[in-house]
């Protein structure tokens, strides 16, 4: 108990010091000079430092107070509460944004905004952390989601995107990690090999000169792996458990990379079946059912097709009348592992997908209740579903119902999940795994391409760790053709068609790049052919660097410079994110 009482100390004590430096970062922004700036800018890494030495506490206990004194610098649409619910950003991204940007002296109103904000928030914090009751459970529990956070959006520069502070700011975090369990210590072996991951990562970051020259492979496989799994080992030997939650990102698991790190039905409805080999197979057979569809003469393959890794290579499919789809043919290898699906996010779980595309009339033009009735009639199936619900269906029941064909469709998309590709493996530890191009590659998809920062790692997609609880959409600004220069923006309007929020405005779902080099073309209208030409393209800028003007473009505009060498290497990486192994045809 004095130790849980000393990790709570820790954290207020030092939320008294990020009060503290924050005061003094509100007043430095009173600018009047060019060194004024440079002397807000050292408030602002003083101040910065101190949230990363609390962020531990503070992402885990108060997370969306946490979000607004640390969020990206974009507004936040609450589309619950309608389209005009767009809230602006606030905290260290938006000050960051400004006080390095063209013209700090310009925006100095701003600024003192800003700061008069963000010391707000950080009162709030104080006051709600005050009212938190931690169990030693949580206090490492929390610890072991810092350094995820860490590796996922720490150091692809995440938070830090203008000022490119993330591996000083890393390096604060896992003191704050640190710190926090430093009144737990005791003389147990399990300590000094917990000391010395820490202390090694952190050497291994103070070392480093700058993000995009930084190893990330190296430090992920040789410093922070090791540290995550030094932390359960330690908390093991303490005898202190774990919450008893579901996640995602398994309470067992020690890092990301571990091999069963995920838990897939922790994306699905919380009343979801679990995904039997039963059920699975089920959905295998009904992906490939015509009578799933209005007419008979389409199945869910016909469109996913297993020989395409389940696209269908077209830029867009047709409709049953013969015309062009809206949007590309997505795979659904790996769509289990993630908060929602569609381009535009418009359904939330798979089980909602099925009906979707099922009863969509340019679709399949069928009806779930329909087919259930059509199924019911061939025994063989019946046969299947019997054993496939066995567990859930009373004796009065229907054995084929709409809902069953829409969990078990559900199932057998989960079973698609591959997270064994070459990077996998190498990031465990059999480095062997992967080509000394594809290793640059990786370095340059977490540093200086930024891909990382959306395609958040391991999973490559938009859903945001470590929590997994939320899908990000982004504003790319996608051309309708694949041009250079004096491109137009597809006209397709993404996620406000749903929302009519003008941030979301060509606005699509960051999909998952698990089996890329499968998936041509690309993007969400198929305008790019080949992975080099969509590394061009972000290489400009995305649309800003073509010739289309978005005043809501979410990519960064400015180029990023890489070189051939550097593009060649990150087309490696992304081939190297292949696993379709043992995928059920």
């Amino acid at each position: 108990r004095l130790s849980l009482v000393g990790s709570e100390m820790c954290i207020r004590d030092r939320l008294d010091t990020l009060a503290l430096r924050v005061a003094q970062l509100d007043s430095a922004t009173a600018l009047s000079t060019p060194n004024g700036v440079e002397r807000a800018r050292g408030a602002f890494v003083a101040a910065r430092q101190a949230f990363k030495h609390v962020e531990v506490g503070v992402e885990y206990y108060v997370p969306s107070t946490s979000k607004g004194m640390n969020g990206p610098a974009l507004p936040e649409v609450e589309e619950s509460e309608g389209p005009e619910a767009v809230f602006p950003p606030t905290g260290f991204q938006v000050i960051e944004e400004t006080l390095y940007g063209e013209d700090p002296l310009a925006e100095q109103e701003a600024l003192r905004q800003e700061t008069a904000t963000l010391r707000q928030l950080v009162t709030r914090a104080s006051t709600m952390m005050q009212a938190q009751r931690a169990t030693d459970d949580r206090v490492w529990d929390a610890a072991k989601l810092e350094l995820a956070r860490i590796v996922t959006l720490g150091l692809a520069g995440f938070d830090s995107p203008v000022a490119g502070h993330a591996l000083p700011e890393a390096d604060a975090a896992l003191e704050g990690v640190a710190r926090s369990l430093a009144p737990y210590r005791t003389d147990i072996p399990a300590w000094s090999t917990l000391d010395s991951a820490i202390v090694r990562a952190r050497a291994t970051l103070q070392a480093g000169t700058n993000r995009e020259s930084f190893d990330h492979f190296t430090f992920i496989v040789e410093r922070l792996n090791p540290l995550a799994h030094a932390l359960r080992e330690t908390r093991v030997a303490l005898g202190i458990g774990m919450p008893a939650e579901r996640r995602a990102f398994r309470m067992e698991a020690a890092s990301l990379f571990d091999s069963a790190a995920f838990d897939v039905m922790a994306f699905a409805p919380l009343d979801a079946v679990p995904a039997t080999e039963e059920a699975a197979a089920l959905g295998r057979a009904l992906f490939h059912d015509v009578r799933l569809s209005g007419d008979g003469r389409r199945a869910c393959s016909s469109c996913h097709i297993p020989e395409k890794a389940f696209t269908d290579g077209r830029r867009v499919n047709t409709a049953r009348g013969g015309a062009p789809l809206a949007r590309n043919t997505p795979t659904v290898i790996n769509s289990g592992a993630q908060l929602g699906v569609f381009s535009d996010l418009r359904t939330t779980y798979l089980e909602d997908q099925v009906t979707d595309v099922v009863e969509n009339v340019d679709e399949m033009h069928g009806s779930l209740e329909a087919s259930a009735r059509v199924l019911s009639t061939d025994g063989t199936v019946v046969a299947r579903f019997a054993a496939a619900f066995a567990a859930q269906r009373a004796a009065a029941d229907s054995v084929v119902t709409a809902a069953r064909i829409r969990t078990a469709l559900a199932a057998y998309q989960r079973s698609l999940t591959r997270l064994d590709a070459p990077v996998d493996r190498a990031l465990r530890g059999d480095t062997s795994a992967l080509s000394a191009e594809a290793r640059l590659g990786f370095n340059v998809f977490v540093g200086k391409g930024k891909c990382a920062t959306c395609h958040f790692l391991p999973l490559t997609n938009g859903t945001v760790p470590p929590m997994y609880q939320k899908s990000e959409v982004e504003v790319l600004g996608t051309p309708a053709r694949a041009v250079t220069a004096g491109a137009t923006v597809d006209p397709d309007e993404g996620r406000y068609r749903l929302s009519r929020a003008a941030p979301h405005k060509h606005a699509f779902r960051t999909t998952s790049l698990r089996n890329v080099a499968l998936t041509a073309p690309y993007m969400h209208n198929g305008a790019y052919p080949t992975l080099e030409s969509v590394i061009d393209f972000y290489n400009r800028g995305g649309g800003a660097g073509i010739g289309i003007t978005l005043d809501n473009q979410t990519l960064p505009p400015d180029p990023l410079r890489l070189t051939a060498t550097e593009q060649r290497a990150l087309v490696r990486f992304l081939q190297a994110l292949t696993d379709t192994t043992a995928v059920q045809r």
